[in-house]
């Protein structure tokens, strides 16, 4: 993700009081450059998936960022959801989870018990 993603992005709610929607969503503000997403993120699962869900509707606009607007809002929303989709089936398996270090090596995720996804 470019920094400008990073620093433009609201991942938590904010600590001043000021009012805002966390309904999770991602932004192309149609200059090229500025993509961000607004969610206020909790430290667990459903928030992991979502966050990365979001990242995928980003990812899906930075490789439309040169054409056309037109162009640029997907031919279908189905489309759009399913290429987020896939970012949220991928971080969401065992394997993903022991490869970030937040399950540990003695979980057989091998087992289809254990990586159901």
């Amino acid at each position: 993700m470019p920094d400008k993603f990073w620093s433009g992005s609201i991942l938590e709610k904010p600590a001043d009081g000021r009012e805002l929607t966390c309904h999770a969503s991602a932004w192309d503000f149609y200059n090229g450059e500025d993509f961000r997403i607004k969610q206020c993120t909790r430290v667990n699962q459903e928030d992991f998936v979502t966050v990365n869900h979001e990242m995928g509707h980003i990812q899906y606009y930075l490789q439309y960022k040169n054409q056309s607007y037109f162009y640029r809002s997907g031919a279908n929303p189905g489309f759009h959801e399913g290429v987020a989709d896939i970012l949220s089936l991928a971080v969401g398996t065992a394997t993903y989870f022991q490869r970030l270090g937040l399950l540990g090596e003695e979980v057989d995720v091998s087992d289809e018990q254990t990586n159901i996804n």
